[in-house]
């Protein structure tokens, strides 16, 4: 899957540390037998542990940001590898460590909840996933904390650090409590992701979770889909009592970055279903009357995201928005190099535009209008919000009208 970079690290000459780094990438991706491609992926992540020790994040973006625009696979090599090394690291012979997340899509008019999370609730959740998702082999330490994406680590070496804290919890069989008072304040959405967020330990080899294990009487495994529907049952009552006024979705727990990955995935159809029941309700209107339109918006000669602009029949002002970032390998193929080019002339992306419409059209939505503009990323100066596309291609604030039904304790930005 392709990754993009975290941030947009300066693309001067790599530095001493970044530059071996890279050639390691180089010569994983072009290894040509099973063999090499083991012989120079044990030497890139015994290269990365002491980095992640070390809190070399700047060296780790460097990196790869300049594999990103000269050499792709090689990028995609040394993401891989660093996520990897950041979930499971090595912190004894005996067990095997993985830093766990379990995505859960909320929406609702008032605030979604986060934070701390009493010990009765811990211990619940961690006895429900043990049952439903997780292997007979594997012991599960959760943290004490409902995170927001606010609240995730924010670099590379963060999450390692979380990861060995947790996992060596898992191996020692003992509780972890996070200090929530030290988090980041968290943005109140329409529709947002929380995350259990834990590490499991399971002996050297064995599997880890329930879709490795032969479950059916025929020796067939179970499928994610199974295990995920058992999740959903059990930790979606569960989770009900925690987040009251909420409607949810669980998604299936994994690794922490797939997990996050797959959860943004499909928070952006979430939203926008939730934004059509939202303005339906809050604006006292059918969906057949309210419109959409959709931008493409540019950063550095690429597609980043689909901006959807809601407005009302006969009124051009936007009253509400949805961003859809492009993930993994929905980006186009190679970047272009060159930063300066005329965003206007950025290829689109057709498969995510019609994904869009369908959408859009499956919730109710009639009134669709695809800007052929390519609109550079803009956001409000006051407040830091994304500026949305109206139907006439200006980039406005989202604004409700003062008469809208919406509770004072909700902010749609």
């Amino acid at each position: 899957m392709r990754r993009k970079p975290l941030n947009t690290a300066s693309r001067s000459k790599l530095s001493k540390y970044a530059k071996p780094l890279a050639n390691l990438a180089i010569l994983l991706a072009d290894a040509g037998s099973r063999l090499e491609r083991r012989f120079w992926k044990k030497k890139l992540f015994a290269a990365l542990a002491p980095m992640l020790e070390g809190r070399s994040d700047t060296t780790l973006m460097q990196t790869l940001d300049h594999l990103y625009s000269t050499n792709y696979r090689a990028y995609d090599e040394l993401a891989f590898a660093i996520e990897n090394t950041v979930e499971s690291p090595e912190l004894g012979q005996e067990e095997d460590i993985l830093l766990l997340a379990a995505p859960v899509l909320a929406w609702s008019t008032y605030n979604i909840p986060s934070g701390k999370i009493e010990e009765a609730t811990v211990a619940e959740f961690t006895a429900l996933l043990q049952k439903n998702v997780l292997s007979d082999h594997a012991h599960l330490v959760l943290t004490n904390m409902l995170f927001s994406p606010d609240q995730l680590p924010e670099s590379y070496t963060a999450a390692a650090e979380l990861a060995r804290q947790l996992g060596q919890a898992a191996i020692d069989r003992v509780k972890v409590r996070i200090d929530t008072e030290n988090l980041p304040a968290t943005q109140s959405f329409l529709s947002d992701v929380r995350y259990l967020i834990g590490a499991i330990s399971v002996p050297a080899g064995q599997p880890a979770f329930k879709w490795q294990v032969e479950a059916h009487s025929n020796g067939t495994l179970l499928s994610k889909e199974e295990v995920l529907a058992n999740w959903r049952l059990t930790g979606g009552q569960a989770l009900q009592k925690i987040m009251p006024g909420c409607l949810l979705e669980l998604m299936l727990p994994n690794g922490l970055y797939n997990a996050c990955r797959e959860a943004e995935k499909e928070a952006r159809a979430y939203s926008v279903r939730a934004s059509a029941a939202f303005l339906e309700s809050a604006l006292d209107v059918p969906t057949q009357k309210i419109h959409a339109s959709v931008g493409a918006f540019v950063d550095r000669g690429e597609i980043e995201e689909y901006r959807i602009g809601f407005s009302v029949e006969g009124n051009s002002d936007i009253v509400h928005g949805v961003v859809w970032p492009l993930i993994g390998e929905e980006y186009g193929n190679e970047p272009d190099p060159v930063y300066e080019k005329d965003i206007e002339s950025e290829p689109d992306n057709p498969v995510i535009r019609s994904k869009i419409e369908a959408l859009l059209k499956e919730v109710g939505i009639r009134q669709i209008k695809v800007l052929e503009e390519r609109f550079p990323l803009e956001y409000c100066e006051d407040c830091g919000s994304p500026l949305y596309p109206n139907p006439e291609g200006e980039l406005l604030h989202a604004e409700l009208p003062e008469d809208s039904e919406l509770p004072n304790s909700m902010h749609l930005h």
